[in-house]
C-alpha cells in the first residue's frame, strides 16, 4: 500500500471516529452546574479564567468548576478540579457542562449543544500589537477555527471602546459585547496587601525593597538578544528618582521561558518566568519595563511608571507584527536602548504622565472598576439559573 493510500485510510478511519464520538457526545446530559474553564490550551491557573472561577467560588459551593490542565500537578483552590487537557475526560466534561469559560480560540472544541453558554474571555483587555483578521499573516488552519470559535461564543466583554469595536470588526464575531472590566484586572485597580505580601514572600524581598519589572514581548524570528536587558543603570536610576532599593524582575514570554538563564548575566535580576500569573506579579510591582506587551494597558490601570525599551523597533515593525497604535501616541517614555532609558527614569514626571494616561484612556474609551469578575459571575449565574 503506498503511502498516500495508507494516509488517505487513516485520515478516513480518524474522521470517522471522530463522528462516532461526536454523536456520544451529543446524547450525554448537560450538568446545569458544571463550568469547564481552559487558558490558554491547557496552562495553569490564571489570566481572566482564574478570576472568574475565584468570584463564583467566594460566591457558591454548589458549583462544578472543571479547569482543563496539561500539568495534574499545577496548584488549583479546593473546589476547582483538575481535568487532563486534550483527553476523552476534557471532551465529555465540555460536553456535560453548562458553561464553557475559555480565553483562547482552543483547538478542543466539541460542537455546542443547545442550552450550553460560551464565554470567550480572549487574553488582553487592550493590544499593542495587530491580531486576527488586522494581523497580515494567519495560518488558514488558524482562521478556520477563530470562525468556529466565534460562530459558537455567547459573549464577549470589553474594558474600552478601541477593544470593543475589534471584537466586532476584527473577529469574526457578530454576538453579544458588554462593557464590563477584565477580571484579571481587580487586583490592580485595588490593590491587595495579601497578593503583595503573597509574591515578596516566594522571592524573599523585605517590604522596603521596591520591584521593576522587566516584560519584554515574545518574538518568532529573532535571537536571545533582544531579549537581553542590562538593569544596573536602570535600577540606579529608580533609585534616584523613586528612593529606596530596587530588584529587577525578569518575567519572559512562555515561548522563550527556557531560555531564561542565558538573558540573566547578572545578579541584578530575578527569574520569575515560571511565577503562574502575570498580574500578580505587576500588582506587586512598582514599575514595568516593557516593548510591545499589552501588559503596558494593564499596568497603567495601577497609575503606576510604564517605560518602554523598544531596541528592535524598526526590525519588529518589519519582520513580526503591525501596531494598532503608533509609539508616539502612547503615554509611555520610549528609549530605544538602556542609557536612554535610564535617562527617561531619572526625569520621570508623575504629573504629566498621569495627564497623558488619562488623555489616552479617554481617546479609547477605557473604564475598568476592578468588578469584571463580579460582573462576568453574574451572568453565569443568572444564565444558569441560579441568580
Amino acid at each position: 500500500m503506498s503511502i498516500f493510500l495508507k494516509r488517505s485510510w487513516l485520515q478516513k478511519a480518524y474522521g470517522a471516529c471522530c463522528e462516532i464520538a461526536f454523536i456520544w457526545l451529543a446524547v450525554l446530559p448537560k450538568k446545569k452546574n458544571r463550568i469547564v474553564f481552559d487558558n490558554f490550551g491547557g496552562r495553569g491557573f490564571g489570566c481572566d479564567p482564574k478570576y472568574i472561577a475565584l468570584e463564583l467560588l467566594r460566591r457558591r459551593s454548589d458549583l462544578d468548576l472543571v479547569w482543563l490542565s496539561r500539568d495534574m500537578k499545577a496548584e488549583l483552590p479546593p473546589g476547582v478540579r483538575p481535568v487532563k487537557y486534550g483527553g476523552a475526560r476534557a471532551l465529555f466534561e465540555l460536553a456535560t457542562a453548562g458553561v464553557w469559560v475559555d480565553n483562547f480560540k482552543s483547538a478542543l472544541r466539541i460542537p455546542k449543544k443547545r442550552g450550553q453558554y460560551y464565554i470567550q474571555t480572549w487574553h488582553s483587555s487592550l493590544g499593542l500589537k495587530k491580531n486576527e483578521r488586522d494581523a497580515v499573516q494567519l495560518d488558514s488552519s488558524y482562521v478556520r477555527r477563530a470562525k468556529r470559535d466565534a460562530a459558537a461564543t455567547d459573549l464577549m466583554y470589553a474594558n474600552n471602546t478601541f477593544r470593543e469595536e475589534k471584537y466586532r470588526n476584527s473577529y469574526w464575531y457578530d454576538g453579544k459585547v458588554i462593557r464590563c472590566g477584565h477580571p484579571r484586572n481587580g487586583i490592580l485597580v485595588h490593590p491587595s496587601t495579601l497578593v503583595n505580601n503573597k509574591v515578596r514572600e516566594r522571592y524573599h524581598l523585605p517590604d522596603d525593597v521596591k520591584i521593576l519589572l522587566y516584560a519584554p514581548t515574545f518574538r518568532s524570528r529573532a535571537g536571545i538578544e533582544a531579549y537581553r536587558f542590562i538593569a544596573g543603570s536602570c535600577l540606579a536610576a529608580c533609585e534616584e528618582r523613586f528612593g529606596g532599593k530596587h530588584v529587577c524582575f525578569l518575567r519572559l514570554h512562555p515561548n522563550v521561558a527556557g531560555r531564561e538563564q542565558e538573558i540573566i548575566g547578572s545578579d541584578n535580576l530575578v527569574p520569575v518566568t515560571d511565577y503562574p500569573d502575570m498580574q500578580e506579579l505587576m500588582a506587586a510591582a512598582d514599575v514595568l519595563v516593557t516593548d510591545y506587551s499589552g501588559s503596558m494597558f494593564e499596568f497603567m490601570l495601577t497609575g503606576k511608571p510604564v517605560f518602554l525599551l523598544a531596541k528592535d523597533l524598526q526590525e519588529y515593525l518589519a519582520e513580526e507584527r503591525e501596531l494598532y497604535f503608533a509609539f508616539e501616541d502612547l503615554p509611555f517614555p520610549m528609549a530605544q536602548n538602556e542609557k536612554e532609558l535610564a535617562a527617561l527614569i531619572s526625569s520621570f514626571d508623575s504629573e504629566e504622565y498621569g495627564e497623558k494616561c488619562r488623555t489616552f484612556m479617554d481617546a479609547i474609551g477605557m473604564k475598568d472598576d476592578g468588578r469584571g469578575a463580579e460582573v462576568i459571575a453574574d451572568v453565569i449565574l443568572e444564565k444558569m439559573g441560579l441568580l
